[in-house]
Protein backbone atom coordinates (compact mmCIF):
# COMPACT_ATOMS: atom_id res chain seq x y z
CA UNK A 1 0.00 0.00 0.00
CA UNK A 2 1.49 3.26 -0.87
CA UNK A 3 2.28 6.15 1.62
CA UNK A 4 -1.06 8.06 0.32
CA UNK A 5 -3.66 5.41 0.78
CA UNK A 6 -2.36 5.07 4.44
CA UNK A 7 -2.61 8.76 4.07
CA UNK A 8 -6.47 8.97 2.80
CA UNK A 9 -7.20 5.91 4.74
CA UNK A 10 -6.25 7.56 8.38
CA UNK A 11 -6.90 11.45 7.94
CA UNK A 12 -9.75 13.70 6.98
CA UNK A 13 -8.86 17.19 6.04
CA UNK A 14 -10.88 19.76 8.10
CA UNK A 15 -9.47 23.30 6.04
CA UNK A 16 -7.37 23.96 3.33
CA UNK A 17 -6.51 27.67 2.20
CA UNK A 18 -4.30 28.59 -0.58
CA UNK A 19 -3.68 32.05 1.36
CA UNK A 20 -5.30 33.36 4.13
CA UNK A 21 -8.36 35.83 4.35
CA UNK A 22 -10.04 37.75 6.59
CA UNK A 23 -13.53 38.71 8.03
CA UNK A 24 -14.04 41.91 10.28
CA UNK A 25 -17.67 42.03 11.00
CA UNK A 26 -18.41 42.00 7.29
CA UNK A 27 -15.44 43.91 6.13
CA UNK A 28 -13.26 41.51 3.99
CA UNK A 29 -9.50 40.91 3.30
CA UNK A 30 -8.93 39.24 0.78
CA UNK A 31 -5.98 39.95 -1.24
CA UNK A 32 -2.61 41.75 -1.54
CA UNK A 33 -3.97 45.67 -1.64
CA UNK A 34 -2.82 48.64 -0.03
CA UNK A 35 -5.75 49.52 2.65
CA UNK A 36 -6.22 52.95 3.31
CA UNK A 37 -5.09 54.13 6.51
CA UNK A 38 -7.57 54.51 9.28
CA UNK A 39 -7.58 55.67 12.52
CA UNK A 40 -8.92 52.18 14.01
CA UNK A 41 -6.32 50.25 11.98
CA UNK A 42 -3.36 48.47 13.97
CA UNK A 43 -0.28 50.69 13.23
CA UNK A 44 2.73 49.73 15.65
CA UNK A 45 4.25 52.75 14.44
CA UNK A 46 3.50 55.58 11.83
CA UNK A 47 6.06 54.58 9.01
CA UNK A 48 5.77 53.83 5.65
CA UNK A 49 5.99 51.11 3.53
CA UNK A 50 5.07 47.72 4.50
CA UNK A 51 4.80 48.60 8.01
CA UNK A 52 2.05 50.51 7.17
CA UNK A 53 0.00 47.92 5.30
CA UNK A 54 -2.96 46.38 7.53
CA UNK A 55 -2.80 43.49 4.96
CA UNK A 56 0.14 41.61 2.87
CA UNK A 57 -1.79 38.29 2.49
CA UNK A 58 1.60 36.10 1.60
CA UNK A 59 3.06 37.33 5.16
CA UNK A 60 0.06 35.73 7.01
CA UNK A 61 1.17 32.28 8.19
CA UNK A 62 -0.82 30.35 10.86
CA UNK A 63 0.59 28.43 12.91
CA UNK A 64 -1.19 27.29 16.02
CA UNK A 65 -4.56 25.66 16.07
CA UNK A 66 -7.98 24.90 18.96
CA UNK A 67 -10.77 23.33 18.95
CA UNK A 68 -13.79 23.94 21.00
CA UNK A 69 -16.02 21.67 19.56
CA UNK A 70 -17.81 24.17 17.55
CA UNK A 71 -14.70 27.05 16.61
CA UNK A 72 -11.41 26.01 15.97
CA UNK A 73 -9.14 28.95 16.83
CA UNK A 74 -6.22 29.78 14.52
CA UNK A 75 -3.49 31.79 15.49
CA UNK A 76 -1.26 33.84 12.94
CA UNK A 77 1.74 35.18 14.48
CA UNK A 78 3.02 38.42 13.90
CA UNK A 79 6.41 37.48 11.84
CA UNK A 80 5.96 39.87 9.14
CA UNK A 81 4.37 43.10 8.41
CA UNK A 82 0.94 42.93 7.39
CA UNK A 83 -1.00 40.76 9.88
CA UNK A 84 -4.63 42.09 10.61
CA UNK A 85 -5.07 39.75 13.88
CA UNK A 86 -2.92 36.90 15.23
CA UNK A 87 -5.79 35.36 17.26
CA UNK A 88 -8.78 34.19 14.78
CA UNK A 89 -11.36 31.76 14.70
CA UNK A 90 -13.94 29.53 12.28
CA UNK A 91 -16.09 27.48 12.08
CA UNK A 92 -16.41 23.94 10.81
CA UNK A 93 -17.74 23.21 7.46
CA UNK A 94 -16.86 25.32 4.50
CA UNK A 95 -13.32 24.39 3.12
CA UNK A 96 -11.51 27.59 3.12
CA UNK A 97 -13.35 29.82 5.73
CA UNK A 98 -12.38 33.88 6.50
CA UNK A 99 -10.60 33.86 9.39
CA UNK A 100 -12.40 36.12 11.91
CA UNK A 101 -10.63 37.79 14.95
CA UNK A 102 -11.51 36.62 18.17
CA UNK A 103 -13.18 37.48 20.23
CA UNK A 104 -14.26 40.66 18.00
CA UNK A 105 -12.03 43.31 15.94
CA UNK A 106 -11.27 45.57 18.95
CA UNK A 107 -9.66 43.32 21.61
CA UNK A 108 -8.04 41.70 19.21
CA UNK A 109 -5.81 44.67 18.82
CA UNK A 110 -4.61 43.77 22.32
CA UNK A 111 -2.78 41.07 21.37
CA UNK A 112 0.48 41.45 19.28
CA UNK A 113 1.76 37.77 18.56
CA UNK A 114 -0.05 34.34 19.80
CA UNK A 115 1.68 31.13 18.74
CA UNK A 116 0.41 27.80 20.54
CA UNK A 117 -3.23 28.61 22.25
CA UNK A 118 -4.67 25.32 24.34
CA UNK A 119 -8.29 24.84 25.75
CA UNK A 120 -8.21 23.36 29.55
CA UNK A 121 -10.93 21.20 30.97
CA UNK A 122 -12.46 23.99 32.22
CA UNK A 123 -13.44 26.10 28.65
CA UNK A 124 -11.02 28.31 29.08
CA UNK A 125 -8.83 29.40 25.63
CA UNK A 126 -5.03 30.34 27.48
CA UNK A 127 -2.05 31.06 25.24
CA UNK A 128 1.02 33.74 25.98
CA UNK A 129 0.87 36.41 24.11
CA UNK A 130 4.62 37.47 23.17
CA UNK A 131 4.46 40.23 22.57
CA UNK A 132 6.92 40.70 20.11
CA UNK A 133 6.83 42.37 16.49
CA UNK A 134 8.97 39.55 15.17
CA UNK A 135 9.74 40.70 11.95
CA UNK A 136 13.13 40.47 10.24
CA UNK A 137 15.68 43.31 11.02
CA UNK A 138 12.64 44.75 12.46
CA UNK A 139 12.17 43.00 15.79
CA UNK A 140 10.16 45.32 18.26
CA UNK A 141 9.19 44.32 21.54
CA UNK A 142 5.85 45.90 21.61
CA UNK A 143 4.99 45.21 25.26
CA UNK A 144 5.71 42.52 27.80
CA UNK A 145 5.17 38.63 26.75
CA UNK A 146 1.63 37.78 28.91
CA UNK A 147 -0.20 34.35 29.25
CA UNK A 148 -3.98 35.63 28.48
CA UNK A 149 -6.99 33.72 29.49
CA UNK A 150 -10.37 33.67 27.61
CA UNK A 151 -13.30 32.12 29.44
CA UNK A 152 -15.00 29.97 26.51
CA UNK A 153 -18.30 30.21 27.90
CA UNK A 154 -18.46 34.24 27.65
CA UNK A 155 -15.57 35.05 25.47
CA UNK A 156 -14.29 37.73 27.71
CA UNK A 157 -10.64 37.12 28.64
CA UNK A 158 -10.62 36.75 32.90
CA UNK A 159 -6.76 36.83 33.01
CA UNK A 160 -3.59 38.77 31.78
CA UNK A 161 -0.76 37.70 33.41
CA UNK A 162 2.73 39.62 32.27
CA UNK A 163 5.88 37.75 32.81
CA UNK A 164 8.85 39.06 34.98
CA UNK A 165 12.10 39.85 33.57
CA UNK A 166 13.47 36.65 35.90
CA UNK A 167 11.39 34.61 33.77
CA UNK A 168 13.63 35.51 30.25
CA UNK A 169 17.30 35.53 29.61
CA UNK A 170 17.36 38.15 27.25
CA UNK A 171 15.63 39.89 24.35
CA UNK A 172 15.54 36.83 22.50
CA UNK A 173 13.57 34.88 25.01
CA UNK A 174 10.21 36.41 24.45
CA UNK A 175 10.31 35.07 20.22
CA UNK A 176 10.66 31.78 22.08
CA UNK A 177 7.48 31.34 24.18
CA UNK A 178 5.40 29.06 21.49
CA UNK A 179 3.84 26.63 23.26
CA UNK A 180 1.33 26.78 26.06
CA UNK A 181 0.65 23.03 28.25
CA UNK A 182 -1.84 24.00 30.80
CA UNK A 183 -2.36 21.29 33.96
CA UNK A 184 -5.30 21.49 35.96
CA UNK A 185 -5.11 18.33 37.74
CA UNK A 186 -6.05 20.13 40.81
CA UNK A 187 -8.28 21.62 39.83
CA UNK A 188 -9.67 24.55 37.99
CA UNK A 189 -8.73 27.36 40.43
CA UNK A 190 -5.46 25.82 40.94
CA UNK A 191 -4.03 25.29 37.31
CA UNK A 192 -0.57 25.70 36.23
CA UNK A 193 0.91 25.96 32.66
CA UNK A 194 4.05 25.38 31.42
CA UNK A 195 5.52 27.37 28.61
CA UNK A 196 8.31 26.37 26.22
CA UNK A 197 10.69 28.59 25.54
CA UNK A 198 12.62 27.50 22.75
CA UNK A 199 15.18 29.90 21.85
CA UNK A 200 16.67 30.36 24.87
CA UNK A 201 15.87 27.19 26.50
CA UNK A 202 13.83 27.26 29.07
CA UNK A 203 10.81 26.57 30.75
CA UNK A 204 8.05 28.76 32.59
CA UNK A 205 5.85 27.97 35.26
CA UNK A 206 2.59 29.69 36.08
CA UNK A 207 0.26 29.30 39.54
CA UNK A 208 -2.97 30.43 38.03
CA UNK A 209 -3.86 30.58 42.33
CA UNK A 210 -0.37 32.64 43.55
CA UNK A 211 -0.62 34.37 40.07
CA UNK A 212 3.05 33.65 40.22
CA UNK A 213 5.58 32.10 37.84
CA UNK A 214 9.55 31.05 37.29
CA UNK A 215 11.50 30.17 35.20
CA UNK A 216 13.17 26.63 34.79
CA UNK A 217 16.96 26.06 33.19
CA UNK A 218 17.82 22.63 32.55
CA UNK A 219 20.55 20.88 29.85
CA UNK A 220 17.55 18.79 28.95
CA UNK A 221 15.81 21.41 27.28
CA UNK A 222 19.25 22.36 24.93
CA UNK A 223 19.11 21.37 21.29
CA UNK A 224 21.07 18.70 19.78
CA UNK A 225 23.86 19.11 17.56
CA UNK A 226 23.63 16.20 16.02
CA UNK A 227 19.99 16.72 15.03
CA UNK A 228 20.32 19.50 13.45
CA UNK A 229 20.37 19.89 9.08
CA UNK A 230 17.26 17.62 8.44
CA UNK A 231 15.25 18.26 5.56
CA UNK A 232 11.82 19.44 5.00
CA UNK A 233 10.87 20.20 1.25
CA UNK A 234 13.79 19.97 -0.29
CA UNK A 235 15.88 22.71 2.35
CA UNK A 236 17.89 21.97 5.02
CA UNK A 237 16.52 23.04 8.61
CA UNK A 238 19.26 24.10 10.95
CA UNK A 239 17.34 26.36 13.42
CA UNK A 240 18.45 25.26 16.83
CA UNK A 241 15.02 25.21 18.69
CA UNK A 242 15.53 24.19 21.78
CA UNK A 243 12.42 23.27 24.27
CA UNK A 244 9.52 22.74 22.11
CA UNK A 245 6.65 20.83 24.07
CA UNK A 246 5.36 19.64 26.97
CA UNK A 247 2.83 17.25 26.64
CA UNK A 248 0.58 15.90 30.25
CA UNK A 249 -0.10 12.23 31.22
CA UNK A 250 -1.94 10.64 33.73
CA UNK A 251 -0.03 7.63 34.95
CA UNK A 252 -1.18 5.67 38.27
CA UNK A 253 -2.38 8.74 40.06
CA UNK A 254 0.63 10.70 38.68
CA UNK A 255 0.73 13.57 36.34
CA UNK A 256 4.07 13.55 34.06
CA UNK A 257 5.39 15.81 32.05
CA UNK A 258 7.00 14.32 29.18
CA UNK A 259 8.83 17.07 26.68
CA UNK A 260 11.62 17.53 24.34
CA UNK A 261 13.31 20.10 22.39
CA UNK A 262 12.70 20.07 18.49
CA UNK A 263 15.99 19.79 17.51
CA UNK A 264 16.37 16.57 19.30
CA UNK A 265 15.42 12.77 19.12
CA UNK A 266 15.37 12.07 23.06
CA UNK A 267 12.59 12.11 25.10
CA UNK A 268 12.28 12.96 28.80
CA UNK A 269 9.81 13.30 31.97
CA UNK A 270 9.31 14.86 34.99
CA UNK A 271 7.08 13.87 37.88
CA UNK A 272 4.83 17.47 37.77
CA UNK A 273 5.14 17.96 41.02
CA UNK A 274 8.74 19.05 40.63
CA UNK A 275 7.65 21.67 38.21
CA UNK A 276 5.06 23.12 40.70
CA UNK A 277 7.20 23.50 43.65
CA UNK A 278 10.28 24.36 41.38
CA UNK A 279 12.61 21.44 42.27
CA UNK A 280 13.49 20.16 38.55
CA UNK A 281 16.94 19.76 38.97
CA UNK A 282 18.09 16.24 39.12
CA UNK A 283 14.77 14.74 39.07
CA UNK A 284 13.82 14.81 35.14
CA UNK A 285 14.86 11.30 33.31
CA UNK A 286 15.99 10.99 29.58
CA UNK A 287 13.07 8.50 28.67
CA UNK A 288 15.00 6.90 25.38
CA UNK A 289 15.55 7.82 22.24
CA UNK A 290 13.08 7.93 18.92
CA UNK A 291 15.01 7.16 16.47
CA UNK A 292 17.02 8.66 13.43
CA UNK A 293 14.63 11.37 11.75
CA UNK A 294 12.11 11.68 14.75
CA UNK A 295 12.76 15.55 15.46
CA UNK A 296 9.00 16.72 16.08
CA UNK A 297 7.73 19.95 17.04
CA UNK A 298 4.43 19.23 19.37
CA UNK A 299 2.87 16.07 20.93
CA UNK A 300 0.06 14.98 22.61
CA UNK A 301 -1.19 11.98 24.87
CA UNK A 302 -4.03 10.15 24.43
CA UNK A 303 -5.10 8.91 27.32
CA UNK A 304 -7.12 5.61 26.71
CA UNK A 305 -4.69 4.18 24.51
CA UNK A 306 -1.74 5.41 26.58
CA UNK A 307 -0.90 6.76 23.15
CA UNK A 308 1.31 9.51 22.65
CA UNK A 309 1.65 11.47 19.15
CA UNK A 310 4.40 13.27 17.80
CA UNK A 311 4.42 16.32 15.15
CA UNK A 312 7.24 14.36 12.99
CA UNK A 313 8.84 17.35 10.79
CA UNK A 314 11.90 15.81 9.89
CA UNK A 315 9.51 12.99 8.13
CA UNK A 316 6.39 14.40 6.94
CA UNK A 317 4.88 12.07 9.65
CA UNK A 318 2.53 11.65 12.63
CA UNK A 319 4.64 9.18 15.00
CA UNK A 320 2.98 7.37 17.50
CA UNK A 321 4.38 5.57 20.65
CA UNK A 322 2.78 3.72 23.48
CA UNK A 323 4.00 4.50 27.13
CA UNK A 324 3.61 2.04 28.13
CA UNK A 325 6.58 0.24 25.68
CA UNK A 326 10.28 1.40 26.33
CA UNK A 327 11.19 4.55 24.50
CA UNK A 328 13.35 3.03 21.79
CA UNK A 329 12.63 3.26 17.73
CA UNK A 330 11.32 -0.34 17.40
CA UNK A 331 8.63 1.09 19.33
CA UNK A 332 7.96 4.49 17.96
CA UNK A 333 5.59 3.84 14.76
CA UNK A 334 4.83 5.87 11.83
CA UNK A 335 0.91 6.38 12.41
CA UNK A 336 0.34 8.87 9.23
CA UNK A 337 3.09 10.25 6.83
CA UNK A 338 2.69 12.41 3.10
CA UNK A 339 5.26 14.14 1.73
CA UNK A 340 3.03 16.59 0.56
CA UNK A 341 -0.14 17.15 2.42
CA UNK A 342 2.18 16.85 5.94
CA UNK A 343 5.10 18.83 4.93
CA UNK A 344 5.69 20.61 8.11
CA UNK A 345 3.03 19.97 11.47
CA UNK A 346 3.19 22.86 13.23
CA UNK A 347 0.75 22.52 15.73
CA UNK A 348 -0.50 18.85 16.83
CA UNK A 349 -3.63 18.11 19.47
CA UNK A 350 -5.53 15.60 21.05
CA UNK A 351 -8.42 16.45 21.51
CA UNK A 352 -11.31 13.66 22.43
CA UNK A 353 -10.35 10.27 20.60
CA UNK A 354 -8.77 12.18 17.61
CA UNK A 355 -5.79 13.88 17.08
CA UNK A 356 -5.68 17.27 15.26
CA UNK A 357 -3.09 18.94 13.01
CA UNK A 358 -1.83 22.24 11.77
CA UNK A 359 0.32 21.92 8.53
CA UNK A 360 2.04 25.01 6.92
CA UNK A 361 4.72 24.46 4.88
CA UNK A 362 6.80 26.81 6.85
CA UNK A 363 10.15 26.01 5.64
CA UNK A 364 8.89 26.73 2.16
CA UNK A 365 7.71 30.47 3.20
CA UNK A 366 11.14 30.83 4.92
CA UNK A 367 13.57 29.59 2.82
CA UNK A 368 11.85 29.89 -0.99
CA UNK A 369 8.05 30.84 -2.08
CA UNK A 370 4.80 29.13 -1.71
CA UNK A 371 2.92 28.64 -4.75
CA UNK A 372 -0.55 30.72 -3.93
CA UNK A 373 -2.53 28.91 -6.69
CA UNK A 374 -2.82 25.51 -5.05
CA UNK A 375 -3.65 24.91 -1.47
CA UNK A 376 -0.84 25.64 1.29
CA UNK A 377 -2.62 25.39 4.72
CA UNK A 378 -4.31 22.59 5.87
CA UNK A 379 -5.43 21.05 9.44
CA UNK A 380 -6.64 17.96 9.22
CA UNK A 381 -8.62 15.21 12.24
CA UNK A 382 -7.99 11.46 12.17
CA UNK A 383 -9.73 8.78 15.17
CA UNK A 384 -6.87 7.47 17.35
CA UNK A 385 -8.02 4.29 16.66
CA UNK A 386 -7.22 4.59 12.93
CA UNK A 387 -3.72 6.34 13.46
CA UNK A 388 -2.37 3.54 15.69
CA UNK A 389 -4.01 0.41 13.56
CA UNK A 390 -1.28 -1.49 12.13
CA UNK A 391 1.59 -0.03 14.20
CA UNK A 392 3.77 -0.95 16.93
CA UNK A 393 1.62 1.68 19.12
CA UNK A 394 -1.79 -0.90 18.70
CA UNK A 395 -2.42 -2.35 22.36
CA UNK A 396 -1.38 -5.84 22.48
CA UNK A 397 -1.58 -7.87 25.72
CA UNK A 398 1.99 -8.87 27.09
CA UNK A 399 5.05 -7.30 28.43
CA UNK A 400 4.63 -3.79 29.69
CA UNK A 401 8.08 -1.34 30.64
CA UNK A 402 7.43 0.79 33.53
CA UNK A 403 9.33 3.65 34.14
CA UNK A 404 11.96 3.60 37.05
CA UNK A 405 10.41 7.07 38.57
CA UNK A 406 12.48 8.20 41.12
Amino acid sequence: MCLVDVFTNKIDEVFSWKQMDYDFNGVFYRKNENFERKPDVINFEDELEDREKFFIQYNNVPIGFEFDGRRVFVTVPRRRHGIPSTLNYVYLGGKSPSLRPYPDAETTKQLVSVYRPRIDACKRLWMVDTGLLEVPNDRRQIQKPAIIIYDLKTDKQILRHELKDSDLVNERSSGGLTSITVDVSNSCADAYAYITDLATAGLVVFSLKRLDTWRIQDDSFLYDEKSLNFTVAGHTINWRDSLFSVALSNINGRTLAYYHPLVSTNEFAIDTGFLKNNSFQGNSMLIGNRGTNSQSGSHGYHASSKTMFYANVARDAILCWNVEHKMAPENVGIAAQDHEKLVYISDLKVIGDEVWVLVNQIPRFVFSTLNTKEPNFFIYRSKVNDLVRGTVCEKKHGHHHKHDWK
